[in-house]
């Protein structure tokens, strides 16, 4: 199998996300796929009317490959878009959509299409400047939470505690007229410091992970010393995501589960979510998962050299002696 990963930095481990991606190279070298990181930036797109491959970068011709899994997130710029459909128009199988992937980097057209089918989310509200601050309490409460439209890591999202700091803040940014994009939330008192990040992967939820703050604050992103520790979600809390992947569209989904006083929010979803504290805490490869499972969804046979080693690799576990299994702590990270 023959694949890209687009990745919008260099993949040095001092970049955010480029870790995620240096797992993707190791599970891909051991099971003989063939795997090239290119910057989408680096492409030379060039439309015209013949029916032939198209694909150039950084000035050479590039092979076909069977499948691309961009890696760019809530940074998801438009060329990114345009590069990811004009090799969706040549029929490359893409790991997420350009559609879905487009619409998961903005958080209000995720609500607002989840909400159209009926799954649960937050109240929210568009900022508009001058902020009307008698809307907003009437409307959500306080306290309110403040998020960007695009954001990642828990960047970009605080936590108002009354109108008081709320019209400080709304001051502050009609002072600064920046053009950025805010929606005010709801904020889910029960899940205060704590939510549930879901893995969904070909319409199945392969894994998750409960993640708690451990300063009192809000958040509990692991990137901002959170901790996380694996999480047997109910049937409902698993269908929800699983259900919240499908009606985006998304291939793989990192589904945020907020806890509510009558079952669950969703918080948010992410079509390359971070999986490094989910790997450390639930004990699995997920390049392993998502490779897997898109062969399968291509049609794509394994090499057998690797069905051999899987096939090895279980018959040793039925004969390994039984031990106890070691208790899942809280594990730090930075996820």
């Amino acid at each position: 199998m023959h694949c890209w990963l687009l990745f919008h930095r260099e993949v040095r481990r001092d970049v955010p996300e480029a870790v995620e991606v240096m797992r993707f190279q190791q599970v891909a070298a051991a099971h003989g796929i063939r795997l090239d990181v290119l910057q989408p930036r680096n492409f030379e797109l060039i439309v015209d009317t013949t029916n032939g491959w198209s694909a150039v970068y950084e000035g050479r011709r590039l092979a076909k490959p069977d499948l691309i899994i961009p890696r760019t997130g809530s940074e998801t710029s438009y060329f990114t878009l345009a590069v990811l459909r004009h090799f969706e128009r040549q029929g490359v199988a893409m790991v997420n959509s350009s559609t879905s992937i487009e619409a998961v980097a903005d958080k209000l057209q995720t609500l607002q299409i989840l909400s159209a089918a009926g799954l649960p989310i937050p109240k929210t509200i568009l900022g508009k400047f001058p902020v009307d601050v008698d809307v907003v309490e009437r409307e959500l409460g306080f306290p309110v939470v403040v998020k960007t439209l695009r954001g990642t890591r828990g960047n970009g999202v605080l936590l108002c505690a009354n109108r008081e700091q709320f019209g400080d803040l709304a001051n502050l940014l009609d002072g600064t007229q920046s053009g950025a994009d805010f929606i005010f939330q709801q904020d889910v008192k029960a899940s205060h410091g704590r939510d549930v990040r879901v893995l969904v992967v070909n319409g199945r939820a392969v894994a998750a992970m409960e993640r708690r703050s451990t300063d009192g604050s809000f958040k509990s992103n692991i990137s901002l010393g959170g901790v996380g520790r694996a999480f047997e979600p109910p049937t409902e809390m698993a269908e929800l995501a699983v259900r919240v992947a499908s009606v985006l569209g998304l291939d793989v989904a990192g589904v945020d589960i907020l806890f509510d006083e009558n079952g669950y929010r969703i918080c948010e979803a992410n079509s390359s979510p971070g999986f490094q504290g989910l790997e450390k805490a639930c004990r699995i490869s997920v390049p392993d998962e998502i490779f897997r499972a898109m062969r399968t969804k291509l049609g794509l046979s394994e090499p057998k050299r690797n069905a051999w080693r899987r096939l090895f690799s279980s018959i040793r576990n039925v004969f390994r002696p039984e031990t106890k299994a070691p208790s899942s702590p809280l594990l730090p990270d930075e996820r």
